[in-house]
């Protein structure tokens, strides 16, 4: 389910990584060759559980400070990258 602020999420990073926002699936944005997934404090969760073991470049972008400090917490120690909701990388993608 998107919403306004995942959807602003979205444009940005299409917009700063000149990537393709993706309809459905498990990614939001194509860029290069990072896959990302743009998650709110209530998705990031179960959607980091499904990336972690994937193999490739893949990040998690977040809507918010909330998400951003739960999503820094779950990928430490993995290779899945961390965007805030501006796109900046908060964690390089190993």
């Amino acid at each position: 389910m998107s919403n306004k602020a995942h959807t602003a999420v979205v444009n940005r990073i299409v917009t700063r990584y000149q990537g393709t926002a993706l309809n459905g699936g498990l990614f939001d944005v194509s860029a290069g060759e990072w896959l990302i997934a743009v998650e709110t404090t209530a998705t990031l969760a179960t959607t980091f559980a499904r990336i972690q073991a994937l193999t490739g470049t893949h990040y998690i972008a977040v809507t918010n400070q909330e998400s951003l400090d739960e999503a820094l917490r779950l990928t430490d120690g993995t290779s899945v990258g961390v965007m805030n909701s501006q796109g900046d990388i908060v964690k390089t993608a190993e």
